[in-house]
């Protein structure tokens, strides 16, 4: 560990990149940076405002913003007053909102919009200890008791900053290694949301060792659109770029990434699996469109990246003359696809589900291999596939400075000194997940002679058959989410002599999907009913079981006539299924898939 604490790194890189652009937003058709040295200038503003309001030691401060470079001020100046920086899903209801404020203890929360303030005082009845409500909007905080806008705070903080100045530099410079600097709500798939502290430790020794691993650099560019209040966006993101004095371009529209990625050209891209399905569909669509020789000279070059990359991926070596036909040949036409990222990128990397091998290949074979990677709220960095070390259907060997051993029953444990501190205020769950230094992740998986991880399910969702046969759900799930038509998959049957399923689509895709093929309906409940759709998606279904057990396959199941929705609490802010609530609320449909 490098930095005594987050502070102490962020100082430095204020005054090393003082005067270049760290952030840029999107104003008028055009892209407007805003520098390092105003980063720190209202990092420290809005530290001294806090102070001046009376945030305690070690407070939490609760974040509900979209990605905007406020948040980072937000984040950093928490830190530096001595509070604990919590962030809170801009998707959030209401209710989830009150939960993490009240139970984080939090005395203040920023908010963007005013449709976000005005989630947070529908509830603030119940939040005692809140002392005040910030918010970007400046009409939305006129005359409401309690709230200011974030430029009043800042100027708070600026017109202050003798009176604080002893005090801020005590809280920001003497924070140790060990204390909480961030408190980061794990999604709660089987209950209510568990806070993480995440000390100044955590997060420093995360940032080293992915840059032990999958380094970016200062003359990077990225992308900010990922939630600042997921643990990995968090880390790999935020405090990734920090590190590195890589600057960020905030992206306020996701329908328009596309564009951005044209004007931007980021050489670093983290996304998740369904974007880079939605890149190769789109490729390949757009390819139809091109003139016969073209498209023969791409699928040629395709077919020659295939060739060497399934080469490389069994450990064979590569014929010097087909690879000279790769290098020489097929990546300049392949270069297309990289183009569709803006031509620049040199690692592109995911996580949060599994990624189709038929993607998978297709990127890699293009020069363009999708990194996949694996971690935990409580331990985010556990193992990272590298640029020049990657297998397909894996999340890659363990990052460095983490240990990883695999249990008898198939559970994956980790240590590391990138450890999460424990759960706020629960104690007895924290000790449920602690075993002798060791995290026990809950998540089942095998690793091979290689080193190289691979996830298979979890441990809590393991549905045990009328057979006696033990099935991890999440294996065939991902299976079928594979194909980009689907959205959710949900399979069923504890107790039960067989597997049913429950499929959600994507309503652009599935509607894509019927025109192109001149199939009628009226209304995306009526497409998600067609027998057109019923076909496709059984073939879907026919496909994950061949390459599952017996045991392990759906033998029947139906079309949803909409997706799972958070507001049901039917899946998490991530969009991870909550099990018990899906049931529940399709116990009827569940319960005639087995009449």
């Amino acid at each position: 560990m490098n930095y005594a604490n987050i502070y102490a790194l962020f100082r430095e890189r204020v005054a090393q990149y003082a005067g270049r652009d760290v952030f840029y937003v999107r104003r008028e058709g055009a892209w407007r940076g805003s520098s390092w040295e105003q980063f720190g200038a209202d990092a420290h503003a809005l530290a001294s405002a806090l102070l001046m309001s009376g945030l305690g030691r070690g407070a939490a401060v609760c974040v509900l913003m979209g990605n905007v470079p406020e948040w980072p001020v937000c984040d950093l100046g928490i830190i530096a007053a001595g509070g604990v920086s919590c962030g809170l899903y801009p998707t959030s209801s209401a209710e989830q909102c009150r939960y993490i404020v009240e139970h984080s203890d939090a005395e203040f929360v920023f908010a963007d919009t005013a449709a976000q303030l005005e989630k947070v005082l529908s509830v603030r009845e119940g939040l005692t200890k809140v002392k005040r409500f910030v918010v970007l909007d400046e009409g939305a905080a006129r005359g409401r008791e309690g709230v200011v806008s974030f430029a009043e705070f800042l100027r708070l903080g600026e017109g202050r900053r003798e009176e604080t100045a002893a005090e801020l530099r005590e809280r920001a410079e003497g924070a140790r290694a060990d204390d909480t600097a961030i408190m980061v709500y794990t999604s709660g798939t089987t209950g209510l949301p568990k806070g993480a502290c995440l000390s100044h430790r955590y997060v420093i020794n995360s940032v080293e060792s992915l840059r032990g691993a999958v380094p970016v650099y200062d003359t990077d560019a990225a992308f900010s659109y990922l939630p600042f209040c997921h643990v990995a966006e968090r880390i790999s993101g935020l405090y990734n770029r920090l590190y590195a004095g890589t600057p960020a371009y905030f992206v306020d529209d996701l329908t328009k990434l596309g564009q951005y990625m044209l004007e931007v050209r980021p050489t670093v891209f983290a996304s998740l699996p369904r974007f880079f399905e939605k890149i190769h569909a789109r490729v390949m669509a757009d390819l139809e469109r091109e003139p016969d020789e073209d498209r023969r000279r791409f699928h040629q070059a395709l077919e020659t990246g295939r060739r060497v990359v399934r080469l490389r991926q069994s450990k064979e070596e590569v014929p010097a003359e087909l690879l000279n036909e790769y290098e020489s040949n097929a990546l300049p036409v392949l270069q297309r696809v990289k183009d569709y990222f803006g031509g620049r990128v040199r690692v592109a990397t995911s996580g949060g589900a599994p990624l189709p091998l038929e993607v998978a290949e297709f990127f890699a074979a293009a020069g363009l291999p999708i990194l996949q990677a694996y971690g935990l709220t409580e331990n985010v960095c556990v193992a990272f596939n590298r640029p020049d070390r990657y297998k397909f259907g894996t999340v890659g060997p363990p990052m460095p400075g983490c240990e990883v051993r695999m249990e008898p029953d198939g559970e994956i444990l980790v240590r590391s000194e990138m450890m999460f501190s424990g759960y706020y205020k629960e104690p007895s769950k924290t000790a449920e997940v602690l075993r002798g230094g060791w995290l026990l992740t809950g998540d089942l998986g095998e690793q091979d002679a290689d080193g190289f991880l691979k996830i298979t399910g979890r441990k809590k969702e393991l549905i045990v058959l009328s057979t006696g046969k033990n099935v991890a759900p999440a294996l065939v799930e991902n299976m079928l989410k594979e194909h980009h038509l689907v959205s959710h998959a949900y399979v069923h049957g504890d107790g039960r002599s067989y597997l049913v399923a429950l499929v959600t689509l994507n309503p652009q895709e599935a509607e894509e999907h019927a025109r192109a093929r001149g199939i009628a309906y009226e209304s995306f409940e009526g497409l998600a009913a067609s027998a057109e759709m019923r076909g496709l998606v059984s073939s879907i279904v026919e496909s994950a079981n061949r390459r599952v057990s017996s045991s392990e396959s759906v033998k029947r199941f139906v079309i949803l006539p909409r997706d799972f929705r958070a507001d049901l609490e039917e899946v998490t802010p991530t969009l991870k299924l909550k099990r018990d609530v899906v049931a529940r609320n399709f116990a009827d449909v569940l319960q005639g898939l087995y009449a």
